[in-house]
């Protein structure tokens, strides 16, 4: 039977993982040069989903996270971590599981076992809402990123794993050298995508995220983040997009964040009262006197708060 639009079909809002980020049951790719936070934004994504926590103000629908990591596997833990910490969450809380070692999608047994150890963590969890390929590289098993036959293989896994759990599967991915605009490799990639998002370094302490493709909806604005040290690894708290030469932090500014995330360090926690903070600017700060110090640090601190690197509420930063 033909169904008409008249008729029997009806448009639907859709759903979404995270609002006016990534929809459910889609195909989507975080894309970036290396070096520049393509995992800390996927970890970032991965927590808000496992923890039922706003991403950055978006709402999020909350379930399991699968990630397979090709690299970095001792520092992921420290980074989930971070996260906890400055989100104030429990590991108990979060519906996380973490491969050992890069997924070989194109290996039928490595693919049986990774389904097999999905559907097991499933039983007790419930089924996955998002699966991480992290990176694409690391799970092409020596076949050629370039070759879009290649390339449409890895897609067509990609696609299995979205359908066979109804969830979003998530594909980290690089730029290429010559072009850090767009995906590295056969343009097959692209194609394939519901949505695109690129990671983008902004100077030394900041990175962006923009919508390079959004298949049924609009693209989200290009969001900012700055990069905060949270005990042995960094968390991204999001900032007001600005101007690179805008953003570009000054020395005294740069003594003042140091003094705060070494107080965060020293208290267990990434909020601290302005009194925690002050003894730790004044400690190491070159001026000759206290009043000198003083006004050094309510210059900072003010400049570090206009300017949205910093939050204070009630005395208390973050």
């Amino acid at each position: 039977k033909i169904r008409t639009v008249s008729g029997e079909i009806r448009s639907r809002d859709p759903d979404d993982l995270i609002d006016e980020t990534i929809e459910t049951k889609t195909l989507a790719a975080l894309v970036g040069p290396s070096g520049s936070g393509k995992t800390f934004v996927a970890i970032d994504l991965a927590m808000s989903v496992a923890t039922g926590t706003p991403y950055h103000g978006n709402q999020v629908e909350q379930g399991l996270v699968i990630m397979s990591a090709g690299e970095g596997h001792s520092g992921i833990p420290r980074r989930v971590d971070a996260w906890l910490a400055h989100h104030g969450k429990d590991t108990s809380a979060a519906a996380l599981a973490l491969t050992s070692r890069a997924v070989d999608l194109f290996d039928e047994a490595y693919q049986a076992a990774f389904c097999s150890e999905i559907d097991a963590i499933a039983k007790l969890q419930g089924a996955p809402k998002l699966i991480i390929i992290d990176t694409v590289a690391r799970h092409m098993g020596g076949l050629d990123e370039n070759a879009s036959r290649d390339m449409g293989a890895l897609i067509a896994t990609a696609d299995k794993l979205k359908d066979d759990y109804g969830c979003v599967v998530l594909l980290v991915h690089h730029t290429g050298h010559a072009n850090p605009d767009r995906a590295r490799g056969s343009t097959a990639f692209k194609g394939a995508l519901d949505t695109e998002i690129l990671v983008k370094p902004l100077g030394e302490h900041d990175l962006t995220t923009s919508c390079e493709k959004q298949k049924d909806g609009a693209p989200f604005p290009t969001r900012q983040f700055l990069k905060v040290t949270v005990g042995q690894s960094l968390i991204l708290q999001q900032v007001e997009a600005a101007a690179k030469s805008r953003r570009k932090i000054t020395a005294a500014e740069q003594y003042a964040l140091d003094s705060l995330s070494g107080t965060f360090d020293e208290i267990g926690r990434a909020t601290a009262h302005v009194e925690e903070w002050r003894p730790n600017f004044y400690a190491g700060h070159t001026a000759d006197s206290l009043d000198a110090k003083r006004k050094a640090f309510n210059r900072a601190r003010q400049a570090l708060i206009n300017r949205g690197f910093v939050e204070c509420n009630e005395d208390k930063y973050s």
